[in-house]
């Protein structure tokens, strides 16, 4: 009896020895939860209304083993965002897409190796991109600030309680028309607990000149290396005595609020890239005017993060300027 048990028992292990089978009917082991990752990029921080918003929704494998993906055709499932405004609002999709996506539910899906779900293989170090624009999704407010989680299913069709949260948060406004612009009063207490990006150091930096509040606008700079890019000054700094440089720095800030390149009417954020952990560049479209005669520049700002700075914070060592035509 026994050894009849014991022949029984062996001949079952195949069957429970074979890892899950994909939404093509395969058998295979899927290592997503361990590797796979979410990441989103915008293509700029600040749209002009009706203009799209571009948005990269990366998964990346970050493992040694092949990963799997099924995601779906179908507007936001296997995609998911959560959106909220500044005031911490959640937006909501076009009711026109609520209706599409409550039609799609209905159907029944027959071949899973039809047009409803694709199979994506994805390698070591290897990554996935699929560009949305927001703009066909939501319905955004000219002048709010909004910000962006995603939330991916590597197979919502099979199971929909599994998901990857987007390892970062991306930000963006919409601006208000040329005239209609309003620049908003920032304070030491709407910034967020966990520190700054980069983006939003140069956006609140900007904000300061533009606003001429020069105590903010100095607190962003880390003058030790910003000096140095202005020749009149980077001499006498790198060779005056440590106790004496602090003159030479009241000297530079009188200065950088005299506006020798004209005032600052206008400016956007339009890219940003992180060099490594501490450091990082931003890009940005500015406008000055000088004698009324108007002037485009390019601005490369470049950021890091020094041992006087809070943790999470950034402050800009140097800048590069282009005049654009």
């Amino acid at each position: 009896m026994l050894k009849l048990v014991l022949t029984f028992s062996l001949c079952l292990l195949p069957i429970y020895s074979y890892p899950d089978m994909d939404v093509r009917g395969n058998f295979t082991e899927n290592f997503f939860g361990l590797q796979g990752r979410v990441n989103l990029k915008l293509t700029s921080m600040s749209y002009k209304q009706k203009e799209p918003i571009y948005l990269d929704f990366t998964i990346k494998n970050y493992g040694n083993e092949v990963i799997r993906i099924f995601p779906t055709t179908e507007n936001l499932e296997s995609y998911q965002f959560v959106i909220t405004d500044e005031n911490d609002e959640v937006m909501q999709a076009r009711e026109n897409l609520k209706a599409e996506i409550l039609k799609s539910s209905k159907i029944k899906v027959s071949n899973l190796v039809g047009d409803k779900v694709k199979e994506i293989i994805i390698h070591k170090n290897e990554s996935f991109t699929k560009r949305f624009n927001l703009d066909d999704y939501y319905e955004f407010t000219p002048g709010k600030k909004y910000y962006v989680t995603g939330y991916f299913y590597p197979n919502f069709t099979e199971d929909k309680n599994t998901f990857a949260k987007s390892e970062n948060q991306t930000i963006f406004q919409i601006e208000k028309k040329k005239e209609e612009r309003l620049y908003k009063r920032h304070h030491d207490s709407e910034l967020a607990s966990d520190g700054l990006a980069p983006e939003e150091t140069v956006y609140l930096f900007l904000g300061a000149e533009l606003k001429k509040n020069w105590n903010h606008y100095f607190k962003y700079i880390y003058f030790p290396e910003f000096i140095l890019g202005y020749t009149k000054f980077a001499n006498e700094y790198t060779s005056t005595e440590a106790g004496y440089k602090e003159i030479v720095v009241d000297e530079f800030k009188k200065y950088l609020t005299e506006r020798r390149s004209g005032n600052l009417t206008y400016y956007k954020i339009t890219s940003s890239e992180e060099i490594n952990p501490s450091m990082a560049r931003v890009y940005v479209h500015v406008e000055r005017e000088l004698n009324r005669i108007p002037s485009k520049f390019e601005y490369q700002y470049t950021l890091k993060k020094t041992d006087d700075t809070m943790k999470g914070f950034w402050k800009i060592s140097g800048v590069v300027v282009k005049v654009k035509k």
